[in-house]
């Protein structure tokens, strides 16, 4: 279950990977889109102050058409990242790494560029440096952790490279001599460096998040799977988080048999969607009841249902549990049937408790959750019992000498059970 799993998620993860490449282009087209848009209105408005200043006339000019290529650039990888799945797992990998090469080192380029009209180390304290950080934190998009260190470090070394040979030319009058001490840039390329690693630490903490929530979402489905869906969310977020097997083994359980009495003359006039209706309506809330019980609903056999108290979680008490869920199916029944909510019912349950055999019965495609063992015969046996006490609830002493009722309930002795060769006492609640 847990490679099957696992393979899927790595298919999904692989197109999430591709999505993300193309998204992540996208919002770094969308960002430059907003620089573009910001130098424009920069040179518009301070056009005269630069011009008294400036030592680089056209940096405006440049800067536009550096984040131009970008633009166009980013566009065309967010509509190509889509094909790169087609040249195969490796050629994939390849070309991430060369798209992050490609981009990690644009800022240098525009460095570069600028070097040629700026004196000394001037060029590093433009803005353009900013863009490392930027498509470094894209790189967490990735979801990537070697990639975004691939990134972080580029960016660090090419980095380094350019300040040391920038810093060897000489600066404007000297006027600022620290502008000119190389090891203050790398502090910059460490912070680069580290960048990097804490995107790829971000990146590597989203993707064992999203792995953990589908492997949690895999073994609900497991457990839904295995036990129908008559299972509460509570327990089986029990299972899950308690990281539960469902292993084959012999445990004390409470075992609860319903059935619903005359359901066959009920059924003989009716339509099939009549039929499926009425069982909706009246197994809805039987369920509903042993579920917040702690109970497990193993199996529906059309005119009644069995279910577990005490595997595959065991609880405090799990006979009371099975008591309490068969009196208050008791009152809930008398309720509808008194407000004609549903077609008048009578419900007949036996309860008996005992060490039983659990695990999982079935095929690797389809399994379920059995019960088996002499307590789960007696359980049915009891609930035949009422029609022949005219009874509608029945416990064996197994049960009855492990909870506490508000009545004392009626005993009858030397009730003979079909297979068990002594007879036994058990005792009436309704």
């Amino acid at each position: 279950m847990a490679n099957g799993s696992t393979k899927l998620f790595e298919e999904l993860f692989s197109e999430e990977i591709i999505s993300n490449e193309s998204f992540r282009s996208k919002v770094l087209a969308g960002i430059v889109g907003f620089l573009i848009v910001v130098v424009l209105l920069i040179s518009l408005t301070f056009e005269k102050e630069f011009k008294e200043i400036s030592q680089f006339p056209i940096a405006f000019q440049l800067t536009i058409i550096i984040l131009v290529v970008i633009l166009v650039r980013s566009l065309f990888v967010s509509r190509a990242a889509k094909q790169w799945t087609r040249y195969g797992v490796k050629a994939f990998i390849l070309i991430r790494y060369v798209n992050a090469f490609i981009e990690i080192s644009i800022p240098t380029v525009a460095l570069i560029i600028y070097s040629f009209n700026l004196p000394s180390i001037l060029p590093l304290f433009t803005p353009v440096t900013l863009l490392y950080f930027l498509i470094i934190m894209l790189s967490a998009l990735e979801l990537d952790f070697k990639l975004c260190v691939f990134s972080g470090s580029v960016a660090a070394i090419q980095f380094t490279l350019l300040a040391w040979h920038l810093s060897s030319k000489p600066s404007p009058a000297q006027a600022v001599d620290s502008f000119s001490f190389f090891p203050v840039y790398l502090g910059t390329a460490a912070l680069l460096f580290i960048s990097g690693h804490t995107a790829g630490l971000i990146t590597n903490q989203i993707k064992k998040g999203i792995i953990k929530h589908y492997r949690a979402q895999s073994e609900r489905n497991e457990i839904h799977k295995l036990f129908g869906q008559q299972i509460s969310k509570e327990i089986v977020d029990e299972l899950v988080e308690n990281r539960y097997e469902v292993q084959s083994r012999t445990r004390f359980a409470a075992i609860m048999f319903l059935d619903i009495r005359n359901f066959s003359i009920f059924a003989q006039n009716k339509s099939p969607e009549e039929i499926i209706a009425y069982q909706n309506n009246v197994f809805s809330f039987l369920i509903e009841i042993i579920n917040k019980n702690k109970g497990i609903v193993t199996q529906i056999m059309g005119d009644g249902l069995m279910a577990i108290f005490g595997a595959p979680i065991e609880h405090d008490n799990d006979c009371q549990l099975a008591v309490n869920a068969a009196m208050e199916i008791n009152k809930e029944l008398k309720r509808r049937n008194e407000a004609g909510l549903i077609p008048h019912t009578i419900i007949r349950i036996g309860i008996n408790a005992g060490e039983v055999v659990t695990g999982n019965v079935g095929t690797s495609e389809r399994k379920q959750y059995s019960v088996t063992g002499q307590p789960v015969i007696i359980a049915a046996r009891l609930e035949q019992i009422n029609k022949e006490l005219s009874s509608a609830i029945l416990i064996s002493e197994e049960v009855y000498k492990r909870i506490s009722l508000e009545n004392e309930p009626i005993n009858h002795k030397n009730i003979s059970i079909k297979g068990i060769p002594e007879p036994v006492t058990v005792y009436q609640l309704v």
